[in-house]
């Protein structure tokens, strides 16, 4: 086996879909989003087994005045425990190099023991901030439109049937102004729940990146007090994400039906599962995403649980005090969002 840099983008997407879990925080353009124009270091790394790939990882610099984290999100990917010892070695080597605080890794894993305990033995610690999205809902789009609609909840499914009888208009977009749209809609769910809102220059930066392959689709949903509704699309391989959202409260079923249009969308695609994203944790109760959480459920599918982020310090003076500062709510982001605006 051995460990490759990869610098040039020739099969990397082809590569990530091959995997049997994956998200789209491994694409090529989701490094590309977060190189901040170069002024990031983006890395990426297969291990080959003669000429398979059984490991990919992609990781890059967060760099902020408290000091600079080299963060994995949702990897790395891998088929045995040796491509992924390959690959958190090397890691952990650029961490060093570049002076970082820390290693902080987001792994797409199924949370369990022996999953964290892998990370324990090697001196990772649980970071106690979520990155990304860890408890998510899987909805299955295999099968016939009415065995899909068959799985979802009732009410979801009447209010399907509604919205496409009183003539809600929901469409597609790729151009970059459509995002006022959504920045729009997003803000008013800040008013509502109060959460550190994107920058607008950030989403046209993800549409204007994501979509050169055609990997996004802006969905926009109106209904008789105009455009209510908004979802940036990601599609990779076989899965579909419901990655960015924003709306405004209305009694019409614009949600609705604006999902089952994504759904379509996927299926044409050839997707096979929809990540809704983020849900609450099982068994939570009166948390912040309880509403968002039971509307997404609504239409079918699992709950899954991915490991939390883990860190491994390397400046332990400089960890510490980054642990600390860490206990503002939202602090990555508004580092991720604020180098775009």
């Amino acid at each position: 086996m051995k460990l490759i840099e990869i610098k040039e983008n020739v099969t990397w997407n082809k590569e990530v879909v091959a995997f049997d879990d994956y998200t789209f925080l491994q694409s090529w353009e989701w490094g590309e989003i977060n190189s901040n124009e170069g002024k990031e270091n983006v890395f990426r790394y297969v291990v080959k087994d003669n000429d398979e790939v059984i490991g990919m990882a992609q990781a890059f610099t967060i760099s902020a005045k408290r000091g600079k984290i080299l963060f994995l999100p949702h990897g790395p990917l891998f088929k045995n425990k040796k491509a992924w010892e390959m690959i958190i070695k090397e890691l952990l080597r650029k961490a060093r190099e570049l002076n970082c605080v820390c290693l902080r890794v987001a792994a797409w894993e199924i949370r369990s023991e022996s999953s964290e305990k892998k990370y324990s033995e090697l001196g990772f610690k649980k970071a106690g901030v979520i990155m990304h999205a860890e408890d998510t809902w899987l909805v299955d789009l295999r099968g016939s439109e009415e065995e899909v609609l068959g799985r979802m909840r009732k009410t979801t499914r009447n209010l399907i049937r509604r919205g496409e009888r009183d003539g809600i208009k929901i469409w597609k977009s790729d151009k970059i102004e459509d995002v006022d749209h959504l920045y729009d809609l997003q803000m008013e769910v800040v008013k509502r729940n109060g959460f550190v809102p994107f920058s607008k220059k950030y989403l046209k930066k993800e549409l204007e990146v994501l979509g050169r392959e055609e990997m996004s689709v802006l969905f926009l949903g109106e209904g008789s007090e105009g455009v209510v509704g908004a979802a940036l699309i990601v599609f990779l391989g076989k899965y579909a994400f419901y990655y960015q959202s924003g709306s405004r409260v209305s009694k019409e079923p614009v949600n609705y039906l604006l999902q089952w249009e994504v759904m379509k969308e996927a299926r044409k695609r050839g997707c096979e599962i929809y990540n809704m994203w983020g849900v609450m944790p099982v068994g939570a109760k009166d948390h912040p995403w309880q509403g968002l959480s039971m509307f997404k459920m609504g239409f079918g599918g699992e709950q899954k649980e991915y490991m939390k982020a883990m860190d491994y310090p390397i400046n332990k003076v400089a960890y510490l005090k980054l642990k600390v500062f860490e206990k503002i709510p939202k602090t990555w982001r508004n580092v991720l969002t604020g180098r775009l605006g």
